[in-house]
């Protein structure tokens, strides 16, 4: 090897471990696009040099694919969305049938939604129920399920599994109601009755767990009857002549939802209660049971159990068992 050669064999060894040994430390961030900043340092001084590090990247780095799915992905981890439709029919149709028979036709839809949205210690649920159903006999057609019910809690958590919580309860019937398919006798409209519960209290909500609880030491009860055809008659609590009646006094919430069976199975619960102290307290029992045999078939089962004393002095009860189609959609 020549001397040429010796000399430049240690400048090349020195140069490369200047290059391993030097650390060159970054950050990236994704974040919206910033206006470009002007540059102050003259041409040949910008970039990086062996000695300053900038730590300040241009919006060179800035990927908004990268932002947009980041945001999508915080977006969906906040929320939860959930809807649940269905519609079931039957008939039973009669001509020249000498053993007699009423030619029947009956159809029931049903709807659910669920959103919400969770923010640190702040949660936010809505959920919507609707039914509605009706039959024809002999072509006369009667309405036999009507009801839409939403509930909101908004809740604030404090330490295990326990929050602040607001409940904001509404039920109602969207269309006219009448005594029975012979006697037109109008017995119910939208808001006639409507029923309101707003409480203030407590939620207790295990981790992981499939029901929640909330006593509300706070609670006020409102019906109405604003329809002027129905509030002379002095229905459903309200006195006559007076199109609302309030009252206040504890309640509870039960909720419980869970799905089994590789989730073809779901069973949800809710079940309330209030009291003013002075009559029986209003109890009202919701049970739901969906069994899902197919990607759009399925079995539902509903049934209710309702306590409402200025209404009647015995328990009302509601059951139906559907076989039908049903659209399910929901983000997680």
């Amino acid at each position: 090897m020549t001397r040429g050669k010796l000399h430049i064999l240690p400048l090349l060894l020195l140069t490369l471990a200047l290059l391993v040994c030097e650390s060159v430390y970054g950050q990236y961030t994704i974040r919206r696009a910033q206006p470009q900043r002007q540059e102050t340092a003259e041409p040949e001084l910008r970039g990086l040099t062996r000695n300053t590090v900038s730590n300040d990247l241009s919006d060179d780095y800035y990927d908004h694919a990268a932002w947009v799915a980041e945001r999508n992905r915080i977006r969906r981890e906040r929320n939860l969305f959930e809807i649940q439709g269905s519609f079931q029919t039957s008939t039973l149709q009669f001509e020249n049938w000498t053993a007699g028979g009423d030619n029947t036709f009956s159809a029931l839809a049903t709807l659910f939604i669920h959103h919400r949205y969770k923010r640190s210690k702040f949660t936010h649920d809505l959920t919507v129920n609707a039914r509605y159903g009706i039959n024809y006999i002999d072509d006369t057609p009667f309405k036999n399920v009507d009801e839409l019910k939403l509930s909101e809690v908004m809740s604030w958590d404090i330490r295990n599994s326990w929050s602040y919580s607001a409940t904001i309860n509404f039920r109602t019937q969207l269309t006219d109601g009448f005594k029975s398919r012979t006697d037109q006798t109008l017995i119910s409209a939208i808001l006639s009755p409507g029923f309101f519960d707003i409480s203030v209290g407590f939620t207790y909500t295990p981790s992981g767990a499939p029901y929640k609880v909330t006593l509300s030491p706070i609670a006020g009860n409102m019906i109405t009857m604003v329809d002027e055809r129905l509030y002379e008659q002095g229905l459903n609590g309200v006195p006559a002549g007076d199109k609302v009646y309030s009252s206040i006094g504890p309640s509870m919430n039960l909720s419980f939802d869970k799905k089994f069976w590789k989730e073809r199975i779901r069973y949800r619960s809710t079940f309330y209660a209030f009291s003013n102290l002075t009559s029986a307290p209003t109890c009202r029992w919701d049970n739901w049971l969906d069994f899902s045999l197919s990607k759009y078939l399925t079995i539902n089962l509903y049934g209710v159990v309702y306590y409402l004393q200025s209404a009647s002095t015995k328990a009302q009860y509601q059951y139906s068992a559907t076989l039908g189609l049903t659209y399910r959609f929901s983000n997680k």
